[in-house]
């Protein structure tokens, strides 16, 4: 460690660390032994954290916690199809006390910093900038290349016991000393494990506290990374070690691959290396408490010599067509990964969809359903997997997915609208196509760095450097179709630019992108030939993005001026030139980036790229509501100005926060209740005329506003609107059917929102009345708004903000209570 970040560890703890800290907590998770949730430290944030600031000096300085910052309470789950008479059946959950979660927070804070510097590249468990899929591309870079014929060679997934539970803390406190660390925080760590405490929870009885002698705390934010750093030398160990073999790929050996305790070993030489790998993890074992759990670690043979070898004497399993590797089923053929994942996967949600069906949940619901249990299922494959999946894997998804969400009823609004974002008037239905798809091109603009700093993830340089001399980066940027044949060996690389292919077809980005490569690139054959190439690569020239400046191709002087390119490159600089003017239709102007180019630029390490990417994909081709708004432009006989539509669409999720409310005003947005004019265009026999008012024909906006038997109703009901902005409000249908104001002009948002969820509660109750011959009164409106109200002022009371509940409520509140009510 340098002395700079040990010197960042050893600094006394700071108040804008502590509110860092709490800032970081998650909301709504149960508290500790003490009772104090972090919503109590979130809220109290400014008063608590300078006292929390004193406390953990004084912890520092006297190297002793208070006891409720040493206690726990452990929580026990069964788990599934295991018998309750066992203890090993249950799963422990041990809540720590919030206040211990800031102090060890704050420390995490600052190892996670060092860490990525520190600990090797082979682990990614809980490193930043390192993500869990670097294991699994690493793994299939070795797996699926090409084997060797002369030794065997062999994938070792070893399984540890309860690893976090069982680090001895002399082990762990040695090793952070031989990384270097400081007296301080090796202190911290001291005061931190001195006699940390717990107790039981079995149903409601909580047994007495008792002592934890080793392990790291579970549910500690310092814990994962404290583990990271113990089982490192370990790791050490196995890759220095000359008695085990590893597997030669492109040049590099390879023997480890990390996350947290899930360690895989690429072993050849079995007949060597086995015997000394298990001689390691018992000496290992011995000093840090890491047992190995021989039931569950397999060995898997790579090639043909393996699967031939004789493993009878090693007290490993051996399993020749599949294991298990981070929830993904690892097969010994590329093309079966589908089979044994997505296939079955698949099944699997068919099944669940068919269960979940009889439940009585909304469409709303229904969405949500498909968000939370069945979307992170298959995106986790997505970004594990870089299978080409083709397009009738979708058709057959979204169809399953459609008949749950209706209830195996036909759809009354289309998908592509459901999948449109809340923000625009959608409601958020997963489109997993382009989750797909983001999964997948977030991983290119790792390819594209690491070619053009020549550094990067080793994955990234093991699928870069696979099938030289012609680079994956070169096909990923060519003109579609594709003129070259591509010659890569490793199905990764085919199936990655196949995914990408398959994007970029169905947006339409056929043309070279600005990042083509110079050297390694058959589209640009001199490059393959002149060597002289390279030393524009040494010099920055990398891409042909790097010869535009200010947004115009530069001319050879500048080239040579910025980029010190000697005089005598003038040939090579007329070949580029030639190539941009043949394949950038602006030559000489720089293209602009498209949005899928934009998405190469993008930082694929950090937290939420995904979800950027997914939502550019969605701008590129969004659903058009133009027609919609046609629609009700007809049906109204008036123009709809643009800004009332768009705080129309605003409204349908901001209105209130009940998910009924929600989907109610959606529908009624997107034109899906059925009317007796709709009905009578699918059923020739079946009668248009209003049930109220016998009036013909029943559409949406007669239902809702032009309906006469709804006069008093609105009547009543815009009086109120007029007393809450203290001018007359006229009935109007921009408020009647979408709950917006024509003109806001001097009104706070409290009374805008009061007359947008008031609108919505009369909305609601002609549904409610949708076949009556007789209309909702105004009665009936108060009644309902009262009660809705009361839920309103729970949730604010909740929030600790009753003062806004009265800003918006009280002069509602104070009108009704001078209405002659009988």
């Amino acid at each position: 460690m340098e002395s700079d970040q040990q010197q960042t560890l050893e600094r006394h703890i700071s108040v804008a660390e502590i509110l860092m800290a709490i800032g970081s907590l998650q909301n709504g998770k149960a508290p500790g032994p003490d009772g104090f949730p972090s919503d109590f430290y979130k809220v109290f944030a400014n008063k608590l954290a300078p006292l929390l600031c004193m406390v953990f000096a004084e912890i520092h300085a006297t190297s002793k916690l208070p006891q409720t910052l040493s206690q726990a309470t452990i929580s026990v789950i069964l788990k599934k199809g295991r018998d309750p008479q066992k203890c090993e059946s249950y799963r422990p959950i041990s809540l720590l006390n919030v206040d211990y979660k800031i102090l060890t927070k704050v420390l995490a804070l600052r190892l996670e910093k060092i860490a990525p510097s520190v600990i090797h590249e082979d682990q990614t468990g809980f490193i930043a900038g390192r993500q869990s899929y670097f294991n699994t591309r690493h793994l299939f870079n070795i797996l699926y290349s090409d084997h060797s014929v002369d030794v065997p060679e062999l994938i070792v997934s070893l399984d540890a016991e309860k690893a976090f539970d069982c680090v001895e803390w002399r082990y762990l406190l040695a090793v952070l000393r031989k990384f270097g660390f400081g007296s301080g925080f090796i202190s911290w760590i001291k005061t931190l494990y001195s006699m940390p405490l717990s107790s039981v929870r079995t149903n409601s009885t909580v047994s007495e506290y008792f002592a934890l002698h080793r392990g790291t705390r579970q549910g500690c934010p310092l814990s994962p990374l404290l583990f990271d750093f113990a089982i490192e030398p370990l790791a050490i160990a196995l890759r220095t070690d000359k008695g085990i073999t590893g597997i030669s790929r492109g040049g590099e050996v390879h023997k480890t691959s990390l996350y947290a305790d899930d360690l895989l070993l690429y072993i050849a030489n079995p007949e060597e290396s086995i015997p000394r790998m298990l001689e390691l993890l018992s000496s290992f074992g011995s000093l840090s408490g890491y047992k190995l759990n021989l039931g569950k670690s397999i060995l898997f043979p790579i090639n043909q010599l393996a699967r031939d070898w004789d493993y009878s004497k090693f007290p490993l399993t051996v399993e020749k067509k599949s294991f298990a590797y981070l929830g993904i089923k690892i097969t010994n053929n590329y093309n079966t990964l589908f089979r044994y994942n997505f296939s079955s996967l698949l099944e699997k949600t068919e099944a669940d969809l068919a269960r979940w069906s009889a439940l009585p949940v909304s469409l709303a619901g229904r969405i949500n359903t498909i968000k939370m249990a069945v979307l992170p299922k298959f995106m986790y494959f997505f970004q594990m997997i870089p299978l080409f999946l083709p397009k009738v894997f979708f058709t057959k998804l979204d169809g399953l997915i459609s008949s749950f969400i209706w209830n195996k009823k036909c759809p009354r609004i289309r998908r592509s609208k459901l999948q449109r974002s809340k923000s625009e008037g959608g409601f958020g239905l997963p489109n997993f196509k382009y989750y797909y798809w983001s999964a997948n091109i977030v991983k290119l603009p790792i390819w594209l760095r690491t070619f053009k700093e020549n550094r990067g993830p080793l994955w990234s340089i093991m699928e870069l450097t696979a099938d030289l001399p012609a680079s994956p980066v070169s096909f990923m940027c060519a003109s579609l179709p594709i003129t070259k044949k591509m010659s890569f060996r490793n199905p990764v690389i085919i199936n990655t630019l196949k995914i990408w292919f398959q994007c970029r077809r169905h947006f339409g980005f056929q043309r070279t992108l600005v990042y083509s490569p110079i050297s390694s690139n058959p589209f640009f054959q001199p490059a393959l030939n002149d060597f002289g190439f390279k030393t524009w690569q040494r010099k920055g020239i990398v891409l042909f993005t790097d010869l535009f400046v200010d947004g115009s191709f530069m001319s050879f002087e500048s080239i040579c001026k910025n980029f010190d390119i000697p005089k005598s490159h003038f040939f090579r600089y007329l070949q580029v030139r030639s190539f941009a003017g043949k394949h950038f239709t602006t030559y000489p102007i720089q293209p602009l980036p498209s949005t899928l180019e934009n998405c190469l630029q993008s930082q694929p390490t950090t937290r939420g790229q995904i979800s950027q990417i997914y939502n550019q994909l969605h701008h590129i081709d969004p659903t058009s509501l133009s027609q919609l708004k046609h629609s009700w432009e007809q049906d109204l006989n008036s123009e709809i100005p643009e800004e009332i539509w768009n705080t129309s669409i605003t409204l349908i999720h901001s209105t209130s926060i009940c998910i009924r409310h929600s989907l109610t005003q959606f529908k009624v947005f997107h034109r899906s209740y059925l009317t007796k004019a709709k009905l009578a265009r699918i059923y020739n026999s079946s009668d248009d005329r209003c049930p109220r008012c016998n009036h013909s024909p029943a559409t949406m906006s007669h239902m809702f506003w032009s309906c006469t038997a709804l006069d008093r109703l609105w009547d009543s009901v815009f009086k109120t609107f007029s007393y809450l902005c203290g001018r007359k409000i006229d009935p109007n249908p921009f408020t009647t059917v979408f709950g917006a104001l024509p003109n806001t002009e001097g009104l706070n948002s409290y009374q805008t929102n009061a007359i947008a969820f008031l609108s919505l509660l009369a909305r609601r109750l002609i549904l409610v009345k949708w076949k009556d011959d007789r209309p909702p009164s105004f009665v009936q409106w108060v009644r309902e708004a009262m009660m809705c109200l009361q839920m309103e002022y729970l949730r604010y009371n909740i929030q600790g903000s009753t003062g806004k509940y009265y800003k918006m409520w009280a002069p509602f509140i104070t009108y009704l209570e001078g209405l002659p009510f009988t």
